[in-house]
């Protein structure tokens, strides 16, 4: 409760705060720039996983990252089960995705939201873990510079990573790890927001507050988990032991002469 009322006060002095500056802030706008509707594109990959025809599985396709279909809870979208790789990354051989923005426009950016939920659990250590993010404001094929280094939580739960804004035509995500599977590596959604300017108090209280109310919640999601607030400035990196498990979880189909669903071989089952 002090700990608490602390984080308070500080929300409240950082507002007065705000209302006495003049120098131009910034903070993440409200529309998601990835999404499939709002004309987000996937130009390239490394990998994205395959049937035994060497034919994509639709509900493991690369295209389910920024399609707007979240797994939450009990409700797992029909065709949708989130991305899966058909290999695992090794180091200096990451899996990749390279993204668009509508009309391929360059925009200037300032924050990413990296969703590991899929229909898989943690346990089995598919989740992506470590990432880098690169921006390039010229071409499809770079040059990229680095702008965010991070470590998703092996949780089911949207992770929010903010950098300094930064002008992108492109963007391309680099999964390094997952949390120990040799089978695959898994990622949920991808979602970017553009770095919106303000250079009055107004705009400035609306910033502060934005930025401080994202803090909160990030203080609230790691008194849940008894997680870190900023997982991607941990020092030294938690691990996990997976479980043996199969390959994703494959969509059900009907059995002729049956009535219950059975799962639809995949390679490697």
């Amino acid at each position: 409760m002090r700990r608490t009322l602390l984080i308070v006060g500080l929300v409240v002095a950082a507002c007065g705060a705000a209302l006495a500056q003049s120098d131009l802030a910034f903070s993440a706008g409200s529309t998601n720039l990835l999404l499939t509707a709002n004309g987000g594109r996937i130009l390239s990959f490394s990998s994205q996983l395959l049937d035994e025809n060497k034919q994509p599985v639709p509900q493991w396709q690369v295209s389910n990252l920024i399609d707007g279909e979240y797994v939450t809870g009990s409700y797992r979208p029909a065709n949708s089960h989130g991305w899966s790789s058909n290999t695992t990354p090794k180091p200096g051989m990451p899996e990749w995705v390279i993204f668009a923005f509508a009309n391929e426009q360059t925009r200037l950016i300032s924050r990413v939201v990296l969703d590991p939920t899929t229909i898989d659990p943690p346990l089995i250590g598919r989740a992506a873990r470590d990432f880098e993010l690169y921006a390039s404001a010229t071409t499809k094929d770079g040059p990229w510079a680095l702008i965010k280094r991070g470590q998703l939580l092996n949780k089911p739960l949207k992770q929010t990573f903010d950098f300094l804004p930064v002008e992108a035509r492109y963007l391309r995500l680099s999964i390094n790890s997952n949390w120990g599977s040799d089978r695959f590596v898994e990622l949920g959604e991808v979602e970017c927001y553009e770095a919106i300017a303000g250079n009055d108090a107004i705009d400035q209280l609306i910033v502060r507050m934005e930025s401080l109310l994202g803090d909160l919640k990030r203080y609230r999601d790691s008194v849940k988990l008894n997680q870190p607030i900023y997982p991607e400035l941990r020092s030294t990196p938690a691990t996990t032991t997976p479980a043996v498990a199969p390959g994703p979880t494959a969509p059900t189909t009907t059995a002729p002469g049956a009535g219950a669903p059975v799962a639809a071989p995949l390679p490697g089952a």
